[in-house]
């Protein structure tokens, strides 16, 4: 029975029930119309459209936005669907949205990374923050990490992803160097830093040598920022940039091994496009609170996503000059342009993959 449910994906006691009234139906008697289908085709592939240029995110970050990307599909003559359809989609509930979603990313299958840090001596003059501090601190806070786009031989000079990601307001910036140097993680770090709209106060990597060496720790003095670190194998203590790494540089460069310096500013391009696109238009919902009661954690989460750029006009620490600047910049972008770019480049990093 339980091999059963699992293949068909329905409880136990549903098996149990279908075949019962299986028994007991009379014969040339018909199993009855059932439902009325509200969600055809129609719907399912509207939203499919929208979750292919979001990037395949998940439905509370897709809800959000949903009139946004209806509004640019419009524009560009690419939403060929009714008015009825239409209705359909902005009126859909979570919930309904999450089980479209969950079918479209069964589907489409997942992919898990790998660790590549080793602690340095280094630690013991940075001191340790943890995950529950985290909670009410201003924008400015950052969360770093890299990502070894290495494939499977976790060996030799290959490209790295360097990232940032602002507790506050989750905005988030990426770029990719050579190796994993130690002046190379400063000289990323700080190109990085220059894209945010607003200043950092503390800088926050995990127990890895590119952050936890001398030249880095000089740095961090010098610009008068605070830094801080995660405590080894404890990734909580660095969770936005751990999920970051998932949705950025994993998802647009992928898990192929780039051992080719020449690719270094392609990767760099693919990174910016990518950055812009989650900054400004893809939602992210925050939980709030983290209590344990007993043997069990219970989270409470945001009612709607944000994205960061949302997120960066509500604080109110962030000056309104850097708030204007980043609304002209935000009203200059679309969406799907941006996404086209970004699969052209793309698809111009595989094509060099495969002549290697």
């Amino acid at each position: 029975m339980k091999q059963l449910s699992e293949t068909l994906e329905i409880h136990p006691r549903s098996i149990g029930r279908a075949m019962r009234r299986e028994q007991t139906r009379r014969k040339g008697r018909s199993k009855g119309a059932g439902r009325p289908v509200i969600y055809g085709n129609d719907v399912k592939a509207a939203i499919r459209l929208i979750y292919d240029h979001m990037d395949g995110t998940c439905a509370e970050n897709m809800q959000p936005e949903i009139d946004t990307y209806i509004h640019w599909l419009v524009m560009e003559k690419k939403w060929d669907f009714s008015v009825e359809t239409e209705a359909l989609v902005k009126g859909m509930s979570l919930g309904t949205l999450k089980n479209i979603v969950r079918g479209f990313r069964k589907k489409d299958g997942t992919i898990r990374g790998r660790s590549s840090t080793t602690p340095s001596t280094l630690k013991v003059l940075v001191p340790v923050r943890k995950s529950h501090t985290w909670v009410g601190l201003p924008p400015g806070h950052v969360q770093m990490d890299t990502v070894v786009h290495c494939g499977d031989l976790l060996t030799g000079d290959v490209i790295y992803s360097v990232g940032a990601v602002d507790y506050a307001t989750y905005w988030s910036d990426y770029t990719a160097q050579w190796n994993k140097r130690e002046i190379s993680t400063k000289e990323s770090v700080d190109t990085i830093r220059g894209r945010f709209p607003f200043v950092w106060h503390e800088m926050h990597p995990d127990s890895g040598t590119e952050f936890l060496n001398y030249h880095f720790f000089r740095f961090a003095e010098k610009e008068e920022i605070d830094m801080t670190r995660s405590e080894p194998n404890k990734k909580n203590d660095n969770m936005c940039i751990e999920e970051r790494n998932n949705t950025i540089p994993r998802r647009h460069v992928g898990y192929a091994r780039l051992d080719d310096v020449s690719l270094v500013p392609l990767v760099c391009e693919i990174l910016e496009t990518a950055c812009l696109i989650h900054n400004h238009f893809r939602p992210v919902k925050r939980m709030i609170t983290k209590e344990k009661r007993g043997s069990k954690w219970h989270r409470t989460f945001e009612k709607q996503s944000k994205t960061p750029y949302t997120r960066v006009l509500e604080s109110a620490t962030i000056p309104q000059e850097v708030k204007d600047e980043l609304k002209k910049k935000h009203d200059s972008l679309n969406p799907l342009e941006l996404k086209r770019n970004l699969d052209r480049l793309k698809a111009e990093l595989n094509r060099k993959l495969s002549k290697n």
